[in-house]
């Protein structure tokens, strides 16, 4: 035998010494593929637009024209930090995720707990090399902006702080969502430890989160999940919601000088007023309603920021905007169509064939004597263990 003849042996071989089939190429890519689905589908694309459009702004403020580096963190605010967030919260939220109507689409994904150990992990590598560029390459402080954006997401879904399960702490942490604009702040040179803008988005995450634990509230105290809203009850956290949204329209009122800066608050202030007695279905309803009037405002305030910026600076951010929303919606556009065509494509049931009348019984002919059966050789059955589902 020529010595390169085990080598080939050895590389047909898979490295528990069994002999590799054609299909393994093939398994190998479908598994790949499905774990990058899990992945998207844990992000939650429509959440994207909630932490990569604040830093939009804070740059459209502060940058004429966008480098590879400001490029890059825009990018690292849609997919990679919610997938970090969303992991690790399904993680530790499985329980309450199954008994979850709401989880399974785009408002969260179902994953078998196993397979979410993987995606923790995964996520959880995957900010590092951002975290590190931020120090090597911007200003100190957008890094320390940044270092707390991710600690303040860990503390608020795994142990043992755990916050998200710790009314009021739970709500308050959700200042979270406003230090991806303190990022871009910090990025573009700002000096203030806490801008305006930051103040007033910080407002608005702790409301819309005491907001948000109303649609789930029966699940979570189902699976032992102590939110603001399992000890509180509806009316009483929908009154906190209410508050910190009174308390973000203020503070743009004094940032901006105008009443009208207060007008974007009332759709929230009217779902707050539902939330006072909203349960089941109706919760479900009312998220989504959340979901949409996010994507409005967000679309109203991206209109405000690059406006006054003049035609050519308005269209340059403008096509960001419009590549940021396309990427966030893309996927769960994508996943509906899939699931309508595939309803679309089953079969409809045939219908019941006519009974077929039955012939009258033709006379029976005399029997013939029956000829004495051969014997015959043993022939291998249809059970003999080749017939393997």
């Amino acid at each position: 035998m020529r010595r390169g003849g085990s080598d080939t042996v050895s590389d047909a071989r898979r490295p528990d010494g069994t002999l590799r089939s054609p299909g393994d190429s093939g398994k190998t890519s479908a598994r790949i593929a499905r774990h990058l689905g899990q992945a998207v589908t844990i992000s939650r694309p429509l959440l994207w637009l909630n932490t990569s459009m604040p830093f939009l702004w804070a740059l459209a403020r502060g940058r004429r024209r966008f480098g590879p580096l400001e490029v890059v963190f825009l990018a690292f605010f849609t997919f990679p930090y919610n997938y970090f967030l969303h992991a690790v919260n399904d993680l530790f939220d499985f329980e309450t995720d199954r008994i979850n109507p709401r989880k399974g689409g785009v408002e969260g994904a179902l994953t078998p707990r196993r397979e979410l150990r993987g995606h923790a992990i995964a996520s959880c590598v995957l900010v590092v090399p951002f975290l590190l560029l931020s120090a090597l390459r911007l200003p100190w402080r957008a890094t320390a902006s940044l270092a707390a954006l991710l600690g303040l997401s860990l503390a608020y879904n795994a142990p043992p702080l755990r916050l998200k399960s710790r009314p009021l702490a739970d709500s308050l942490t959700n200042v979270l969502y406003a230090l991806p604009m303190q990022t871009g702040i910090h990025a573009t040179g700002s000096t203030d430890a806490v801008a305006p803008a930051t103040q007033v988005f910080a407002a608005w995450g702790i409301a819309a989160h005491a907001l948000t634990t109303i649609t789930d509230r029966e699940e979570d105290a189902a699976a032992g999940v102590t939110t603001i809203a399992v000890p509180l009850g509806n009316p009483a956290t929908a009154a906190f919601a209410a508050g910190w949204f009174g308390i973000a329209a203020l503070r743009a009122r004094t940032w901006l000088g105008s009443w009208s800066t207060a007008v974007p608050f009332v759709p929230y202030l009217a779902m707050c007023v539902a939330g006072r007695t909203v349960e089941g279905r109706g919760g479900r309803l009312l998220y989504r309603w959340f979901l949409a009037t996010n994507v409005v405002l967000g679309f109203a305030v991206t209109l405000a920021v690059i406006l006054p910026l003049g035609i050519a600076q308005a269209l340059y951010v403008g096509a960001f905007a419009t590549a940021l929303s396309a990427v966030a919606m893309l996927p769960s556009v994508g996943r509906a169509a899939l699931a309508r065509s595939s309803v679309r494509g089953e079969p409809a049931p045939k219908p019941a064939a006519a009974p077929m009348p039955t012939p009258a019984p033709k006379p029976t002919a005399t029997p013939q004597p029956t000829a004495t059966p051969q014997p015959t050789a043993a022939g291998p059955g249809a059970l003999d263990g080749r017939n393997e589902p």
